[in-house]
């Protein structure tokens, strides 16, 4: 998989000497709530609902006074020579942010200002967008071999307290960098508000009905059947998404066979779309991922009960996987 097949494009790019795990922060110009929320908003105007590359700078800040001989201080260092001035991954960040203590917690939090608050100012990187789905590159690649001269000057030349979006030819600089799914812990945060948007949506019954029969491959291993049921409403709510969107791209075509409804409807009150079903690709990685639109395809049938069939005949999890796919 390539940056270029992300179902959103890469929008910004993120420099910071230490690598995002499980979030990404920003320090707002003051420690007020509206700082916090221009911030936020600042952040969220830059994504303009894309992913965000991620770029290790060469230089590692120096931690504040006492804490030069920290043990965390001193591995983070050392790890940062092996990635410095290269782009380690793609994420997609939650697009309301938590406050930082929330998701250190107390003790973990203060930890952090202690080493590295500047000026006393206890509120660095506290406005922290947790990443709810991540790709790492493979292997992590220098950004000068990336980029040409011109953008990795424009981009990182000059710190920045926010993101650096990019523009189309920096996109298309990036476009071939190999990626691969990782799996993100916050996956669930993101998951979470989008049950909430699906509870409140209507969402077509014969999309809820064939989702239904999709997740009886999924694994689900500890989620409680209230969750489960959550679940699979919000993936009717993905697919139905992503139906209108083949709809208006003009795309009514089994993406296993090729068959093309336009050619036997012509004449006759059938719609093209009554004779498709919608499909979930990667059932097996509900409740293990955050799964998008990139996970639905339109199928025949025929194609759609094939793939049904075939799975249930296969025990490995690789296999079954393989064959729900188009």
């Amino acid at each position: 998989m390539q940056v270029k097949d992300l179902r959103a494009p890469v929008t910004a790019a993120k420099a910071d000497w230490l690598p995002g795990t499980n979030w990404i922060g920003f320090t707002p110009s003051d420690g007020s709530v509206k700082a916090r929320e221009r911030c936020r908003a600042t952040i969220n105007r830059q994504i303009n609902n894309g992913y965000v590359i991620e770029y290790v700078t060469q230089k590692f800040d120096t931690p504040n006074p006492g804490f030069e001989s920290d043990p965390l201080y001193l591995n983070e260092k050392a790890a940062h020579s092996k990635i410095a001035g290269k782009f380690l991954a793609i994420h997609r960040l939650r697009s309301s942010p938590r406050p930082l203590r929330e998701i250190l917690g107390d003790t973990e939090f203060e930890q952090l200002q202690d080493m590295w608050a500047e000026g006393g100012k206890r509120y660095r990187w506290s406005v922290a967008f947790p990443i709810i789905e991540s790709f790492a590159i493979l292997p992590p690649r220098p950004a000068k071999e990336v980029l040409s001269k011109d953008a990795a000057i424009r981009l990182f030349a000059h710190p920045s307290g926010t993101l650096r979006p990019l523009n189309d030819d920096e996109r298309a600089q990036i476009a071939t960098l190999e990626i691969e799914p990782r799996i993100a812990s916050n996956a669930w945060i993101g998951v979470d508000d989008e049950i909430a948007m699906a509870d409140r949506s209507d969402i077509n019954p014969q999309t809820q009905r064939l989702i239904n029969a999709d997740f009886a491959f999924a694994a689900l291993e500890g989620v409680t059947e209230e969750k489960k049921a959550m679940l699979r409403k919000r993936a009717a709510w993905i697919a139905d998404k992503f139906v209108r969107a083949r709809i208006r791209a003009g795309r009514l075509i089994c993406d296993s066979c090729g068959f093309d409804p336009s050619r036997k409807i012509a004449g006759t009150k059938v719609t093209a779309r009554s004779l498709l079903d919608v499909h979930h690709i990667n059932p097996l990685d509900e409740g293990v991922r955050y799964t998008s639109e990139a996970d639905f395809c339109l199928v025949c049938p025929s194609c759609h009960r094939f793939m049904h069939r075939l799975a249930t005949t296969l025990s490995d999890p690789n296999e079954k996987a393989k064959a729900l796919r188009p």
